[in-house]
């Protein structure tokens, strides 16, 4: 039983930071642009696909991870891969002395960012995407 509302919580913190995180993005893919440009880590020729393509990802995972439970494991361990993605991206530029904001809940660059507390979050949030994907699996999708 504690398992099971271990996974259910983890689910629902998981599904609504992500929800929360991609509506800014979405709303603003210019500014999205900039905070991944501010990384330094994309050619420049990704950066626009990855500010209109990531807040999507985003969305579309946390809604399925929360209301879709065919997809449930598939959601997190997408969430799972993001987060390693960006807790890197943020190890990196952080050893490489780029201080920059973060632009996970915030495009604006003067708020959020990046240090030790944003690895701590994303460790965190690495953590309870696990436990979400290793939650039992949910209805099988109805085949075509």
């Amino acid at each position: 039983m504690t398992t099971r509302w271990l996974s259910l919580f983890s689910r629902w913190i998981i599904g609504l930071v992500f929800l929360a995180a991609s509506l800014p993005k979405l709303v603003a893919p210019q500014d999205m642009a900039l905070a991944i440009f501010r990384y330094h880590l994309l050619p420049h020729g990704l950066v626009n696909a990855a500010a209109i393509l990531l807040p999507w990802i985003e969305l579309t995972a946390a809604v399925a991870l929360l209301l879709a439970p065919a997809y449930r494991r598939a959601a997190a361990l997408l969430l799972c891969g993001l987060l390693a993605a960006f807790t890197a991206a943020i190890a990196l530029d952080l050893h490489r002395g780029i201080d920059i904001a973060c632009g996970c809940f915030s495009l604006k660059p003067e708020l959020g960012r990046i240090g030790a507390l944003s690895l701590l979050r994303n460790a965190l949030l690495l953590l309870l995407a696990a436990l979400a994907a290793l939650a039992p699996a949910g209805k099988k999708p109805c085949p075509p």
